[in-house]
């Protein structure tokens, strides 16, 4: 009988191990959305879609259909103006929407290290492009406050997020350069 295999077909192999990463990747990300939706579920509401909490370090938009503004409890009254025009630019560009649409793509092609590298630069452009819709009608005095506060509040992270749309994430030393 020539028609029976010793063992799993080579295809099959490949197949079970793509899905198996695609769902470890939606897994994580499903995961660490949950958990940072049970530490912002306290939030405190001070306007519109613009909240406040202990529970975070830097000030971020989260959500896709309901978009909501978190800011840390204690942010410094002369950082908070230019956090909210950022993240307010996160808003207007729709990047609720696109960075997980980019998620989707880097979770199914995990396999991919081109796609991961177009994830990360997907990620720094879309924060550079907020900062240069801030600063465009700023002058010089309020740009160099802006630079400042993205030195603040600018922290780095090492693995690339699924959510959120954190305000100094991405690349600050060269954020602050531009």
């Amino acid at each position: 009988d020539q028609g029976a295999s010793a063992g799993p077909d080579r295809t099959d192999v490949v197949v079970g191990l793509w899905g198996a990463g695609t769902l470890g990747m939606l897994l994580w990300g499903g995961v660490s959305y949950l958990r940072l939706r049970r530490r912002t579920g306290e939030a405190i509401r001070l306007e519109g879609n613009l909240y406040e909490t202990d529970q975070i370090a830097a000030p971020f938009v989260c959500g896709v259909f309901s978009p909501k503004i978190y800011l840390p409890v204690g942010l410094d009254p002369q950082d908070r103006p230019y956090v909210l025009l950022h993240e307010q630019a996160h808003l207007r560009r729709r990047d609720h929407l696109t960075k997980p649409l980019a998620w989707l793509a880097l979770c199914l092609h995990w396999c991919n290290p081109l796609l991961w590298l177009a994830y990360r630069l997907f990620c720094r452009d879309v924060e550079a492009a907020c900062d240069q819709a801030v600063i465009r009608p700023l002058g010089r005095e309020d740009t160099a406050r802006y630079a400042a506060t993205l030195l603040h509040l600018g922290c780095r992270s090492g693995f690339p997020a699924a959510v959120p749309l954190a305000f100094g994430t991405e690349a600050t030393k060269g954020r602050i350069r531009a």
